[in-house]
């Protein structure tokens, strides 16, 4: 089956800048896909030259087996834009509707209202709204036209909490549901609750790609925390492994099996003992600790 992306070794130059090297990926039908790295590392430019609003240097990029920008790509796609920017005098019940106007078989407007908490905003108009009621008018758009894959450009800047956990279960929901998603975030939580792959680029360079299990696998690093009463005291060995955060002392290990029984036989007023994967943002920052990545 034709993928959803297909894209290989892309690059970008502005300039003297390299934005994007010889960077390739690939989305599946029905896959949330995390692109992530620190800022200027070239997640933009890559959604740019994927959605075909600008060319690339080398390399080629398909959507859904046509070429990026091409008209054919574009029936296929909704994109959730960095800045939201509406005409002040609609609303977003008139934004919404003159867009679903154009798709054979738009999402219904109530539905989205209702996914993006919109119930109190859709009649007003928006030239008195805050930038985040914009950004969930923005979020409700990508999704108006029922696209087969959407561009997610940090889409929850801006957001508040509640806001952010709408578009968490919305996305989810829409990949569960056959849909496709490339997602780029500084909510490293978001990546982790949304996406099923995960791809780090750094200086527009891939430096690491695979599910949240395969990064930890790789890192090969667990959390082991422990308490213990006031009064007990530890041994020298586990206060040099462990750091103190309140009552409760924790260390990062790759030898956490070995560590838990060591304690268990060395300290018998051991309690609430708990071995724990890292997410996501330690785990990266562990591997670029070590060099490992």
């Amino acid at each position: 089956m034709v993928p959803a992306i297909n894209a290989r070794d892309l690059g970008k130059r502005f300039g003297a800048i390299e934005a994007l090297a010889d960077l390739s990926l690939e989305l599946r039908r029905g896959e949330a896909l995390g692109l992530i790295g620190t800022n200027g590392a070239g997640k933009t430019t890559a959604l740019t030259l994927l959605q075909g609003l600008r060319r690339a240097d080398t390399g080629n990029a398909e959507i859904f087996g046509h070429p990026a920008g091409s008209v054919e790509a574009r029936r296929h796609i909704g994109i959730t834009p960095q800045n939201a920017d509406f005409p002040e005098q609609m609303s977003p019940r008139e934004v919404l509707t003159y867009a679903a106007a154009h798709f054979d078989r738009p999402k219904p407007v109530d539905e989205l209202v209702a996914a993006f908490g919109l119930e109190r905003l859709i009649d007003r108009r928006m030239g008195g709204f805050s930038g985040g009621e914009l950004r969930r008018v923005a979020l409700a758009l990508a999704f108006v036209g029922n696209p087969e894959l959407v561009f997610a450009d940090e889409p929850t800047a801006g957001l508040d909490t509640g806001g952010q956990d709408m578009f968490k279960a919305y996305a989810r929901s829409y990949v569960d549901n056959g849909g496709s998603l490339l997602l780029t975030s500084h909510h490293w939580d978001e990546i982790e609750h949304i996406c099923d792959r995960i791809v780090m680029i750094d200086r527009g360079r891939r430096l690491l790609e695979g599910t949240l299990d395969d990064i930890r696998h790789k890192a090969g690093r667990n959390r082991i925390s422990f308490t213990v009463p006031a009064k007990a005291s530890l041994p020298p060995w586990a206060r040099e492994h462990f750091q103190r955060s309140g009552n409760r002392w924790s260390a990062i290990s790759a030898e956490s099996d070995a560590l838990a029984r060591r304690l268990i036989a060395d300290l018998p007023a051991l309690q609430e003992l708990h071995i724990e994967p890292l997410d996501l943002k330690e785990t990266v920052a562990q591997m670029q600790m070590e060099r490992t990545i």
